[in-house]
């Protein structure tokens, strides 16, 4: 489904069967959750509230807050959050939020093994200081607040709310309007006037907004505190504004700011106003996902009437040949589709999986990819979420009517509403009873008529066996067969997973039973000769993919062919040929060939009209280049900060080390082994800053480059456009690109012994006369 535009929102809601004006305060909050999540399914879930600990004394305007009577000293407040007593916690627990308290500098001590509690002290415990924060200490806040943000999305979060305890903090907070107000220059600095203000609280509150926006996360806020947060973030951050959600419509971060504490603004403290708002997002996230009769713009067709889609979720770490004959009895019940949807990280499960997601996904696609009717959704695993099964309705509505694969243990209960699905899904008790479920049971083990749902199908599945048990069994030396597929146990071994040791970057295989998919050009008479060579290993059923030709045959293969997670072998039909090797053996069986698995990159894109987001993959690079005649201004931010304000140029690059030694060899970067963990970051014809040189970067950076607009007026991107392009191939004009490695895509280059992979990359330094 295309990404919907603003006007695709109003029209969705203008659908409901309940008239917009008739939903009141749930229409802006649907309203908002769509805008900021881009969806026309948001979703309010797994979320946690975190709430920033630090006392306060005069320097922080509280100096009117009297400690006998209105507690500036949070101690208490913050013990009696962590004892699970207080309104925000017996809230929390109703509301299935996760609640975090980060003390950034109360003058009290708890436990640092305090469930729920990090200590992340900017000043000492003892340190009573009057002093205003120094400009260190308020950049230093800053940085506390960015990484928790950082946490919760790893964690899996998709909402978060923030506060802090006590009334001292809002007090406080009631001087940054003004300062800000007070700031005239938009261009300067303010960080030396905020930090004379601001609590150290309000400072981390402040980096955990502005990290949150960058994430992608929803930010909740309500409140004087966090909206005073908020204001900071949106100053030192221009845009962060665009993913911060308030329950009152119009309170926009906008100047003039000096007035934002008054009339219903001051709300209850602690978290507890945004607590008593997550209700009224879950409704409004249920009303705007269930209720549309709106077709989105570019939609799919949708599926022929009766078609039926079962959702079948899982870790899947590893698939195993149970997870095979399910799905094919799925099928074979009635099914017309089986979605494979692999599970992201749960906030409320933090142990980590046994995997990472990039094997996961290439065990997932290995297991499933033959079965016919039977697709593989990899959409948490490389957003690094969990979508609650309640969105799967609306998710996957185009395909046909959802059904959502549970096994029979997730029944036991039922009829006392205390099953898995009661008590452990999002809307559990409403989906019992509204939603479709097929249940798979082992062949001589129905379950109970009086702990099934309203709406299941019983599906027969013999031979499970638990996944802990099979990673528990390798890693004691054993094999995961005959448990695991075939293709699934050679990959298990390959990477040594769940063996306890690092997975390896590469490793060394012997052919045997060699089948192969040739992929050339037949107009190059090189390929097609060298390709009749190898016709007697075709076959439908490969075991590895031969492009023939040259580096862009390769990349051509792996865009067409990544998702068959096969080791593509290439063979020189071309002239330099970086990623090829010179020749194959005549006798295939037997070789010994060394696997290098190489990243791809995940490219996300805003549209330079429209608004509309995309999602991209490349194998080599990704770059942006001016539309027009003038220079392009963009900036560059990695890791979500800022490295570069301005550049000015014909462009930017980011490459892996595939495309390294392509275009950005002709901006001047220098060609890397494909075995480094780096990226390359290289500009065209770079003006400002001078001196401009490609660098390289660690390969789990995030690169953003977006297009500038001088003194915040609008219209720059008419003026200045930006084109985008992914290996080669353009997207369009871009406000902003933004480049990562991938978490489910990458793929296995194989070479032959005689590959000298160091001596390639001089080769493509220095070329011999006749390539020159």
């Amino acid at each position: 489904m295309a990404t919907p535009s603003d006007a695709d929102i109003r029209a969705h809601l203008a659908a409901l069967a309940a008239p917009a004006a008739g939903l009141g305060e749930l229409y802006h909050l649907a309203e908002r959750l769509c805008q900021i999540q881009r969806t026309l399914v948001p979703v309010t879930a797994p979320r946690r509230l975190v709430l920033f600990a630090a006392d306060h004394g005069a320097q922080v305007g509280a100096a009117d807050c009297d400690p006998a009577t209105e507690g500036c000293d949070v101690s208490a407040a913050l013990r009696e959050v962590l004892a699970g007593g207080s309104a925000s916690a017996v809230l929390a627990r109703a509301h299935s939020t996760e609640l975090l308290v980060v003390d950034v500098g109360t003058w009290g001590e708890v436990p640092v093994s305090a469930r729920g509690y990090r200590a992340r002290k900017v000043r000492a415990a003892t340190d009573r200081t009057e002093q205003p924060l120094s400009e260190t200490e308020f950049r230093a806040a800053l940085e506390v607040g960015r990484e928790e943000a950082d946490g919760a999305s790893k964690d899996g979060a998709k909402l978060v709310a923030l506060d802090a305890l006590g009334t001292g903090s809002a007090k406080a907070a009631r001087c940054v309007g003004a300062a800000l107000d007070q700031l005239q220059n938009p261009t300067a600095d303010p960080v030396g006037a905020l930090a004379s203000v601001a609590g150290v609280d309000l400072a981390a509150a402040a980096g955990f907004v502005a990290r949150a926006a960058e994430l992608g996360l929803t930010v909740l806020v309500d409140g004087t505190f966090a909206t005073a947060a908020a204001l900071v973030a949106e100053r030192l951050h221009p845009g962060t504004s665009a993913k911060v959600i308030q329950r009152e419509p119009g309170a926009a971060l906008a100047p003039p700011w000096s007035e934002f504490p008054r009339g219903r603004m001051e709300t209850p403290t602690d978290g507890v106003g945004a607590l008593m708002t997550v209700p009224l997002l879950d409704a409004a996230a249920a009303v705007v996902s269930r209720a549309s009769k709106h077709e989105p713009r570019a939609a799919a067709p949708a599926a022929p009437k009766g078609y039926t889609v079962a959702v079948f979720t899982g870790s899947f770490d590893p698939p195993t040949a149970y997870h095979r004959r399910a799905a094919k009895r799925l099928r074979e019940s009635g099914f017309d589709e089986v979605i494979v949807r692999p599970t992201g990280p749960r906030a409320d499960r933090p142990d980590a999986e046994h995997a990472d997601p990039i094997h996961r996904a290439t065990m997932v696609d290995l297991a499933f990819r033959d079965i016919p009717g039977v697709s593989v959704d990899l959409s948490d695993l490389d957003d690094g979420v969990f979508t609650p099964q309640v969105a799967f309705a609306d998710l996957y509505a185009r395909r046909g009517e959802v059904w959502h694969v549970v096994s029979d243990e997730f029944l036991h209960g039922g009829r006392n509403g205390q099953s898995t699905i009661h008590t452990k899904w999002e809307l559990g008790a409403d989906m019992w009873a509204t939603a479709r479920f097929a249940v798979l049971h082992p062949d001589e083990c129905r379950p109970e008529s009086a702990d099934r749902p309203p709406r299941c199908k019983l599906v027969s599945a013999d031979g499970h066996v638990p996944t802990a048990d099979i990673r528990m069994r390798v890693f004691q030396g054993g094999t995961a067969r005959p448990d695991v597929p075939e293709l699934v146990e050679a990959y298990i071994r390959r990477y040594g997973l769940f063996s306890g040791q690092p997975t390896p970057r590469e490793t060394r295989i012997k052919l045997a039973d060699t089948r192969l998919k040739l992929f050339f050009d037949p107009r190059n008479a090189k390929a097609s000769a060298l390709a009749a060579k190898l016709k007697r290993y075709e076959s439908n059923d490969p075991t590895h993919i031969v492009p023939i030709g040259g580096d862009g045959t390769m990349l051509q293969a792996i865009r067409d062919h990544w998702r068959m997670r096969l080791p593509f072998v290439g063979l020189n039909g071309g002239t330099l040929g970086f990623l090829m090797n010179e020749s194959l053996p005549d006798q295939l069986d037997g070789t010994e060939l060394q696997i290098y698995r190489m990243p791809m990159l995940r490219v996300d894109t805003e549209a330079g009209q429209s608004a509309e987001r995309t999602s991209s993959l490349a194998c080599g690079d990704a770059w942006v280049e001016r539309e027009s005649g003038q220079a392009a201004w963009v900036n560059v931010a990695v890791d979500g900060r800022v490295e570069v304000e301005k550049v000015v140029g014909d462009g930017l690059l980011v490459a892996t080390p595939v495309g390294s030694s392509s275009y950005a060899r002709a901006m001047g970067a220098t060609p890397v082994p494909l075995t480094a963990p780096v990226l390359t970051l290289a500009g065209s014809n770079v003006f400002r800053p001078r001196f401009w040189r490609p660098i390289t970067l660690p390969e789990g950076s995030t690169v953003t480059i977006s297009s500038l607009m001088p003194n915040n007026k609008p219209g720059y991107n008419e003026k200045r456009p930006i084109r985008g392009f992914v290996d080669g191939r353009e997207i369009g004009v871009v406000k902003w690109m933004r480049v990562r490695v991938s978490t489910v895509a990458a793929v296995e280059l194989a070479f032959t012994p005689a590959f000298n992979l160091a001596g390639r990359v001089l080769q493509s330094m220095f070329p011999p006369a006749e390539m020159l």
